[in-house]
C-alpha cells in the first residue's frame, strides 16, 4: 500500500503498509471497533510524542500505528488464551493482510498479527509471515519500551474467508496510516491463526514472557487489496532492515 516510508519495528522485521482507505458499509460493526481505535491513536500519538526525544519509544509508536489500523475499519479485537511460562493469560489480538498487485494478479505480499496483554498495549507481541509461508520476525515489546526479538518462531496464519466491505474510520484520528488510507480496496476477512514463540530472557522483562504461545484461534480483521500501479510496500521496504 502506498505509504512514506516508516522506520521498522525491529531487526529484520517486516511489517505491512496498511495505507488502506476502505468503503463505508453499514453493517460493518463500526460502533464497538470506534472507541478502541480512538483509544490506540490517543496511545500512538503519546508515544509518537515520546520518541522524538527518546527513541526507544519508535517501536511502540510504529505498533500502536498497526495496532489501531483493524479496530479503525471495522474488526472488533479477538479474545486470545495466550500461554505463557507461567501460565494461560487472556490477550487481546487482531490479524490483517495486504494483497498486492503482481502483473494485474493479486499476490498475497503479508499477514501481519498482533496481540497485546492489557488495554494500554504496554505489552505485545507482533509477528508477519510471507506469502511463501515464513515468518519475517517476531518481536516483544514489554514496558513499553523494552524490545526483544523472538529466538524461534512456528505457527500459521490462514486467510478462512472475507465479508462485507470495511467501516470508515471515525473521524479525528491522527494516525497518519489512516489519513493517508484512500488507495486500497478493504474487506473485513477471518483469519485461523496459531503461534508459538520463544525470547530470551532480559532485564526488565517478565520472565512468564520467555515463552508465548496460543492454539488455533479464529481471528477478526481485514483484507487490504493494493490499487495499481508502482507502491511503496511496508513488507518490500523493510526487509532486512535494521
Amino acid at each position: 500500500m502506498q505509504a512514506a516510508p516508516r522506520f521498522a519495528l525491529a531487526a529484520a522485521l517486516v511489517i505491512l503498509t496498511t495505507t488502506a482507505a476502505c468503503g463505508g458499509d453499514s453493517t460493518a460493526p463500526v460502533v464497538p471497533t470506534q472507541n478502541v481505535a480512538v483509544h490506540f491513536d490517543s496511545l500512538h500519538i503519546a508515544a509518537k510524542a515520546l520518541s522524538t526525544s527518546d527513541t526507544n519509544y519508535a517501536f511502540r509508536a510504529t505498533a500502536l500505528s498497526d495496532l489501531e489500523l483493524p479496530a479503525a475499519f471495522g474488526a472488533a479485537p479477538t479474545t486470545v488464551a495466550m500461554a505463557t511460562a507461567s501460565g494461560t493469560e487472556s490477550w487481546k489480538g487482531f490479524v490483517f493482510q495486504e494483497v498486492m498487485l503482481n502483473h494485474g494478479a493479486p499476490a498475497d505480499s503479508g499477514r501481519l498479527l498482533l496481540a497485546y496483554r492489557d488495554a494500554d498495549a504496554h505489552t505485545l507481541i507482533v509477528t508477519v509471515l510471507l506469502a511463501n509461508g515464513t515468518f519475517a520476525g517476531t518481536s516483544l515489546m514489554a514496558n513499553d519500551t523494552v524490545v526483544v526479538h523472538a529466538s524461534s518462531t512456528s505457527g500459521s496464519i490462514a486467510q478462512t474467508g472475507t465479508g462485507a466491505s470495511c467501516a470508515t474510520p471515525p473521524s479525528g484520528l491522527t494516525n497518519p496510516v489512516i489519513t493517508t488510507a484512500s488507495q486500497a480496496t478493504c474487506l473485513l476477512a477471518t483469519f485461523d491463526a496459531t503461534l508459538t514463540a520463544s525470547f530470551p530472557e532480559t532485564d526488565g522483562v517478565d520472565p512468564a514472557l520467555t515463552q508465548l504461545s496460543f492454539p488455533l484461534t479464529t481471528f477478526a480483521g481485514e483484507r487490504f487489496q493494493d490499487p495499481a500501479g508502482v507502491l511503496t510496500s511496508r513488507v518490500g521496504s523493510m526487509v532486512g532492515m535494521p
